[in-house]
């Protein structure tokens, strides 16, 4: 995979991809491991808030 075929920033952060070392994981880019992290603790939050609003 090519420079010209990844997006040029995070898809978490927004920070550019700069190094070689970019994480890829469920379809997207991340500046690196601890963002693809915090990414994913974000959206479980974001999920468990949500069905406690609908049981509601």
């Amino acid at each position: 995979m090519g420079l010209n075929t990844r997006p040029a920033a995070c898809s978490s952060t927004g920070k550019r991809l700069r190094r070689k070392t970019w994480y890829y994981r469920d379809g997207k880019y991340f500046y690196n491991k601890r963002a693809w992290d915090a990414e994913k603790s974000k959206a479980a939050e974001k999920a468990e808030s949500g069905g406690e609003a609908k049981a509601a």
